[in-house]
């Protein structure tokens, strides 16, 4: 509500045209119209009702909601407003928030990411990694060519219950959130604790937190001790509550304290003058009846039509185009040449890193990150030599988190770049299964599909055959294959990890490619000259008229022996 709220008010009369114009479809469902002649009082209310309208119709799953009503109040978001959208999993959208910033950083666009998110999530892994991540020293200490911390704000929102646990004296060991900074970073990563019922200390803290990120101190943390006066959910008795408590914390209610700030204020006569409670009661039954109005137009407004059910699953689009500000990046020194035998064959492991070393020297938006990826170039070695011919800003190593890995990910993916994360085995990719089936794979389907899509590779190995055990083994492509909205990738030649590994960091979904690690050793004819795999679209390998064997990855050379 905010950011749609500020925009408008922040608005031109021109840019607020622009809008409804855009909108009108929306405006007559509310009874409005677009006219080239209103003034701006009335553009203002017009684009209030309009925001209102859409918010109220996303609670209540209709299709004039600004998700289609697919995202619900646990998903609703804005895009076009730089909002990144709610998240239902505690703390899920943590990582997001970090790879947001990680985005912006590399950008230089001057953004901010504010990562909003309660008590009870800041005991979830995801918040220790993502804090982590973000405040890795490299970004700061010269390891990178722009000395420049990540620009993000993490708020823990303190209401004082995850549900119905108690923050403090209960289910952690310390009064405030806000000293966990001291594990991140030297400076606490300018940790504050703030009264968050009184709107102006609310402002400060965070107009000085926003001005610390911008110049490359970030990231900050702030807590916001406020009071939860509902129960966590419908069904929520608040039986664990004393109502004494609750009087305590109504009478510092947000609302009722700023009126009370406001009221009391005086102000220059060239600046409207004094407020009075007239005015004050005035302005929230104006608020009250708006949203009373719009509820009314978004109750009785569109369902969802069920044959649009899986609508934007998938993003149809691709990186044909590389835009003007990252086609040719800069490289540190020539792309390296490895030669063929004389049967123009080259390893799996060596084509791999072709078709990194080509996407990467043809997208500015292309980086890599992981365990290990930098000089050490990955388990398998599939990475080494990257690092100098792009530098540390667009490969760099991570610390060992793999569900801040993944989300960091599809944050930056979500905000402009094109990122592959590598998670070091397939094994521990149940270390971030959250990231994988809950965030990278829905987004483009929760955002009302071409709101946002999520270009992303999650590269990683499969397989046994070294003697690695139980959890370094595994081949767990099914599960993946088993979410909507991933694609999933197993390429069995050298010739296909190239083509296929190509065309998954152009594609605009989130690919998932499974390199098997028998195969890295491999050798087989690979062009020198530019070409792409199609995904999704099987090659015969061998003609029969009895029976039809369909494999991938190291399995396809097991029915080559059979067949």
């Amino acid at each position: 509500m905010a950011k749609g709220y500020t925009y408008i008010k922040g608005s031109s009369d021109e840019d607020l045209r622009k809008l409804l114009k855009r909108r009108d479809r929306y405006l007559r469902s509310i009874g409005q119209s677009y006219s080239e002649d209103d003034d701006r009082r009335t553009l203002e209310e017009k684009a209030l009702k309009l925001h209102v309208y859409r918010m109220i119709a996303e609670f209540f799953g209709r299709s004039d909601g600004y998700c289609r009503g697919v995202g619900g109040s646990m998903h609703i978001a804005n895009f076009e407003l730089g909002h990144l959208g709610a998240n239902a999993i505690v703390g899920g959208h943590m990582g997001i928030a970090a790879g947001a910033a990680i985005s912006c950083r590399y950008r230089a666009s001057n953004q901010v990411v504010l990562c909003l998110a309660g008590d009870g999530a800041y005991s979830n892994g995801i918040s220790h990694e993502s804090l982590n991540i973000a405040s890795m020293a490299q970004f700061k200490n010269g390891l990178m060519e722009r000395r420049f911390g990540v620009p993000v704000i993490f708020s823990i929102v303190n209401n004082q219950y995850a549900m119905s646990g108690q923050e403090a004296g209960e289910i952690t060991g310390i009064d405030y959130l806000a000293r966990r900074a001291l594990a991140y970073d030297p400076k606490a990563m300018h940790a504050e604790v703030v009264d968050g019922m009184d709107v102006l200390a609310v402002r400060d803290a965070t107009t000085r937190a926003v001005n610390l990120a911008r110049s490359g101190d970030g990231p900050v943390l702030l807590e916001y001790m406020t009071y939860r006066f509902k129960g966590h959910s419908l069904s929520d008795p608040l039986s664990y509550r004393d109502r004494s408590e609750m009087e305590h914390w109504q009478a510092r209610d947000p609302i009722a304290l700023f009126t009370k700030q406001l009221t009391g204020a005086h102000f220059p006569d060239d600046q409207g003058g004094d407020i009075s409670k007239t005015e004050t009661d005035a302005l929230r039954e104006k608020v009250y009846a708006r949203n009373a109005e719009m509820a009314v137009a978004a109750a009785t407004s569109p369902e969802p039509d069920p044959g649009t059910l899986l609508l934007h699953m998938y993003s149809s689009g691709s990186s044909i185009e590389v835009p003007v500000k990252y086609a040719n990046p800069k490289l540190l020194k020539p792309l390296p040449r490895y030669p063929r035998n004389q049967a123009g064959e080259i390893t799996y492991r060596l084509a791999a890193k072709e078709a990194l070393f080509e996407e990467m020297a043809r997208d500015g938006r292309v980086l890599i990150f992981g365990e290990d990826v930098a000089e050490y170039g990955g388990a398998f070695g599939v990475t080494n030599e990257l690092l100098g011919v792009f530098g540390r800003d667009r490969i760099f190593n991570t610390s060992i988190s793999e569900s801040a890995i993944v989300g960091a990910a599809v944050g930056m993916a979500m905000t402009g770049l094109r990122p592959i994360c590598e998670i070091m085995y397939d094994d521990f990719m149940l270390m971030a299964m959250d990231q994988i089936g809950n965030q990278a794979a829905k987004w483009s389907y929760m955002s009302k599909g071409g709101q946002v899509s999520v270009p992303m590779v999650l590269r990683t190995p499969i397989g046994g055959g070294r003697g690695y055990a139980g959890q370094h083994s595994q081949s767990l492509e099914a599960i993946a294959a088993h979410m909507p909205g991933l694609i999933v990738i197993a390429p069995s030649t050298p010739r296909d990890i190239k083509g296929m590994l190509k065309s998954a960091i152009r594609d605009d979904n989130p690919v998932i490619c499974f390199e098997h690690q028998i195969l890295y050793n491999m050798s087989g004819p690979v062009p020198e000259e530019e070409y792409l795999t199609e995904i999704g679209k099987a090659e015969v390998k061998r003609e029969g008229k009895d029976i039809t064997i369909v494999s991938y990855s190291l399995m396809v050379h097991e029915a080559l022996k059979a067949a």
